[in-house]
């Protein structure tokens, strides 16, 4: 649960995309803007890999962060990723029958036919898009809550809760 990490200007269209494949139990390629702990933000690729056992039992997710930085070193750190991500695990072989619910996959077929580093690359261009077509609102419609948050955490312009 990466929701501390969310600010003003978190896209409610890559949390809503976040929440779509997590719910059809699909990887997620998404960037969006998230926010350190003195307030700064900063760009995410964000990858996750929901892990089902072998009898199709949903178990957890794995997740890999990546600071989209403007350097020069970009596209071999994004290659770098493309080879960790391939590394993580879907499933895990289990010796005990079913004893969680089972949650399926379901993928659309672009989604199993794309490559990951199409994937990747998609997702770093901001690609991504509210589920059945949302109507979400944009960032400048959370940006007033910045200042409260700030002033919660106890860092740069906000004085510490009491």
């Amino acid at each position: 649960n990466c929701r501390f990490l969310q600010g003003p200007r978190t896209e409610p269209a890559a949390v809503a995309h976040i929440q779509d494949t997590l719910r059809r139990g699909v990887d997620c390629f998404v960037r969006i803007t998230n926010y350190r702990k003195d307030g700064s933000s900063f760009i995410n690729l964000l990858s996750l890999r929901p892990v089902h056992d072998s009898n199709g039992v949903y178990r957890f997710c794995i997740g890999v962060q990546f600071e989209v930085t403007r350097d020069t070193n970009l596209k071999a750190r994004l290659a770098k990723l493309d080879k960790l991500i391939k590394l993580l695990p879907s499933t895990l072989e289990v010796s005990s029958a079913a004893s969680g619910d089972a949650h399926g996959v379901e993928a659309t077929g672009e989604e199993t036919a794309t490559e990951l580093a199409t994937k990747l690359q998609s997702a770093l261009e901001g690609a991504a898009e509210a589920p059945g077509g949302q109507v979400l609102q944009g960032s400048d419609y959370f940006a007033d809550n910045h200042e409260t948050m700030l002033q919660e955490i106890g860092v740069a312009g906000g004085a510490a809760a009491t």
